[in-house]
């Protein structure tokens, strides 16, 4: 049996972590969660922002990256629908990562200590967290395994794979994952250079 290219874990496919909180009717909840559009291209949050949210993506697709020594923009991952982001406050404030809508997002946005106060007080939502965390960490460890091939063509043929996945907008429209990512996004996620991944993608296709 192949192993696919992107880790899943079936037991918690089905689990959604706001639906579970709101059966629970907890007048805890109350002014806690919110939902936003944020356009795409526009900036979610950046290192300098007051980082008290954690984020869930409704609908479309989110880049986050970080900054060079020159200042220039990197991503590091690109994440979809169901999955969240922000800053759990247990780095000592080494936190320092930007956020950037591929598309238009729609976004569920979570007061950061109501978060972690649902995820600690609940075994269920306990479990399933450190199963999406684990899913998470997995992800990186492959693109990371990818770093070491030698050639360029197979860390492209990896993503393309990887990214192989529909994702829709705000509105409803569909695109492909892949399609979403310019050949510097391409190249930031595997240490090649965007020239690297343009001739690349121009072999390939001859």
């Amino acid at each position: 049996m192949a192993i696919p290219v992107r880790p899943n874990n079936e037991t918690y496919k089905g689990f959604n972590f706001f639906e579970h909180i709101s059966a629970q009717k907890s007048s805890q909840s109350f002014g806690m969660v919110r939902e936003i559009l944020i356009k795409k291209n526009d900036y979610i949050y950046t290192p300098s922002s007051d980082h008290t949210y954690m984020y869930e993506i409704v609908e479309g697709a989110v880049k986050l990256g970080s900054y060079t020594e020159d200042g220039e923009e990197f991503i590091f991952d690109v994440l979809f629908k169901t999955d969240f982001f922000g800053d759990l406050k247990y780095l000592n404030n080494q936190f320092f990562e930007y956020s950037k809508a591929l598309i238009d997002t729609r976004l569920r946005v979570y007061n950061r200590d109501f978060f972690k106060k649902m995820v600690i007080l609940n075994p269920e939502v306990s479990e399933w967290f450190i199963s999406y965390l684990v899913k998470r960490w997995c992800s990186t460890e492959k693109k990371l395994k990818k770093l070491h091939e030698k050639k360029a063509k197979e860390k492209l043929t990896f993503l393309n794979s990887y990214f192989d996945i529909k994702v829709s907008d705000a509105e409803g429209l569909e695109f492909a994952l892949i399609d979403l990512l310019t050949q510097k996004d391409l190249g930031d996620l595997i240490g090649i250079t965007r020239q690297t991944v343009a001739n690349s993608s121009r072999s390939k296709a001859l």
